[in-house]
């Protein structure tokens, strides 16, 4: 990983830790990781329902934040 690519990384993760205080305990936030964006990084927030998603603006400390719906997501017997 190129230098800068390390920065973008730390800094998409600073912006991921901010959007878990801002939805968390939220019900209809079923996880919150880093998806590549272009060339970039991004917060990516998943939902249970596609209408009815937590206000988060579109970016975080300059880092894009994207929400998208899931549906339910459980747990698979093993």
């Amino acid at each position: 990983m190129a230098p800068s690519s390390r920065g973008e990384v730390g800094a998409a993760r600073a912006a991921k830790a901010h959007v878990r205080q801002m939805v968390g305990g939220d019900s209809r936030v079923n996880g919150i990781g880093l998806t590549k964006l272009e060339r970039s990084w991004a917060v990516k927030v998943n939902v249970t329902d596609d209408t009815d998603r937590p206000e988060l603006p579109d970016a975080v400390d300059g880092v894009p934040v994207l929400v998208r719906g899931t549906g339910r997501i459980t747990p698979r017997a093993g």
